[in-house]
């Protein structure tokens, strides 16, 4: 039982807005009335927001209404029908608290529910109106707060909007959207955890409709990383030291290669790896022969994982390169497989900027980061570490569920790295972590769970800010 499930004292004090007018262009197909769980997507929210004890729904249509008519009527949501829909999402969110403002004054906050994000569960709506009510009384805030449910960090849906928030967000030009008017006040965003990463699952592409319909087809979970990863040994490399700037930089996804130390870096431990993996196939041969040596039989490496980042896919191809000479591979090679989830952190504006011009230009931004490392956001387009960390461990899953070999080989970043061990070792990203040094490799098995790294470590120069240790 989630502890303060049942703590709210009144829903109907809340109402709900579901966005439903969008052109659903990435897609392909209308979000609101795709089958999940067995109804529409819209269907579902609405139960769920019902069985929290929200009564009033007004949904905000626009492309493709007709639609929905019948599940408006079934659900006895209120339609506000959006005509300026083609203008983008901000649009939608105006006409639904206009809507709101009018026809419900008196409620104290709304649910903001994007029709693409159909299983929110009844436990978060309740948490986050709870989180609402505990904090009204004597906040002594300057500006009401707002809510945003949060699974191991990462921020989902919805969002709790308090009244007070509605003439700010009519009077918004648009520019921006929603976050350029909840940015005026960034100390009133409350994060609220949440054990439910529904919050997070939407259906924007093609891809994650498909995600969606197969977490509902096991079960609304997920397998657990000690049950993919259980009898493997999984190899975290970093790549090689990079090309040198004249100062330090911010280097997130900027694409900067390997420096020449960084080849030899990577070609050294190629080599390694490669003779790690000759013991084992020693191994196997002993043990079939009947004479163990003490080591469970391992098979050669047949494929490399990589951050799609230059200085990741060189350094896997040099390791892969060691690997097939050393085993004389000529027609069967090892196969580099780059993803682009295993980059490292998006920094937005900041990516690829010297630090020094961010602390002078951007002092307040600065700060701000380096208080608050894990959460704080460098722009629009950039990540915080939950976000990297969701990502990255989403795609360790997926190639531990697609991988059967019992050796694994990913070549990424430090935080990415620091994501994907943490994890394997049931902790979180912002959880302590020994680094691994550029041109490194630490191995991670089941019962083992930290190893030393295959060498030792080096001078990792003065190129790139670190990302996690970052001096004010």
């Amino acid at each position: 039982m989630n502890i303060g499930y049942n703590r709210v004292q009144d829903p109907s004090r809340y109402g709900a807005i579901i966005l439903a007018a969008g052109l659903s262009s990435r897609m392909k197909a209308f979000k609101p009335m795709l089958p999940v769980d067995g109804r529409p997507a819209v269907t579902g929210l609405a139960e769920s927001l019902r069985a929290a004890g929200v009564q009033d729904i007004i949904i905000v249509t626009g492309h493709e209404r007709q639609q929905l008519q019948e599940e408006i009527d079934r659900e006895r949501m209120i339609e506000c029908v959006n005509e300026n829909y083609a203008d983008g999402m901000f649009t939608s969110i105006q006409a639904g608290f206009a809507k709101a403002g009018q026809a419900f004054p008196e409620k104290a906050g709304w649910f903001l529910v994007p029709a693409d994000c159909p299983l929110i569960t009844i436990r978060t709506f309740k948490e986050l109106m709870t989180a609402m009510e505990e904090a009204e009384a004597g906040s002594g805030a300057e500006h009401a707060r707002l809510y945003v449910p949060v699974y191991e960090g990462k921020k989902g849906h919805p969002l709790l909007i308090p009244r007070e928030w509605i003439a700010e967000i009519l009077d918004h030009d648009g520019a921006g959207g929603l976050k350029a008017v909840t940015d005026r006040y960034p100390d009133q965003m409350v994060r609220v955890p949440v054990p439910d990463e529904e919050i997070l699952l939407d259906m924007d592409t093609p891809e994650g409709y498909e995600d969606i319909c197969e977490f509902v087809d096991r079960g609304f979970r997920r397998e657990k990383l000690n049950v993919l990863s259980s009898r493997k040994r999984v190899f975290l490399v970093r790549h090689g030291q990079t090309r040198q700037h004249e100062e330090p930089m911010f280097i997130g996804q900027y694409d900067v290669p390997l420096s020449e130390e960084g080849l030899d870096q990577a070609r050294e431990l190629g080599w390694e790896i490669a003779e790690a993996m000759a013991a084992d196939v020693f191994a196997e041969k002993n043990y079939v022969e009947g004479v163990s040596l003490g080591r469970e039989p391992l098979p050669a490496i047949e494929r490399i994982y990589c951050s799609d980042l230059s200085r990741s896919v060189d350094t896997a191809q040099l390791i892969a390169d060691a690997v097939n000479q050393r085993f004389e591979r000529d027609e069967v090679r090892v196969d580099i497989r780059p993803v682009k989830e295993l980059r490292e952190i998006a920094l937005g504006s900041w990516d690829g900027r010297p630090v020094r011009e961010i602390r002078e230009t951007e002092p307040e931004a600065y700060e701000r980061r380096g208080r608050d490392l894990f959460v704080y956001k460098t722009g629009n387009d950039a990540e915080n570490f939950y976000d990297l960390q969701y990502r990255a461990v989403g795609a360790l899953r997926r190639i531990l569920q697609e991988d059967y070999a019992r050796n694994i080989i990913i070549v990424a970043h430090e935080g990415v790295l620091r994501a994907i061990e943490n994890n394997l070792n049931g902790l979180r990203v912002d959880d302590p972590w020994e680094p691994i040094h550029k041109g490194g490799c630490r191995v991670w098995e089941e019962h083992r769970k930290k190893d030393a790294d295959l060498e030792e470590p080096q001078n990792e120069g003065t190129e790139d800010v670190d990302l996690f240790r970052m001096q004010m």
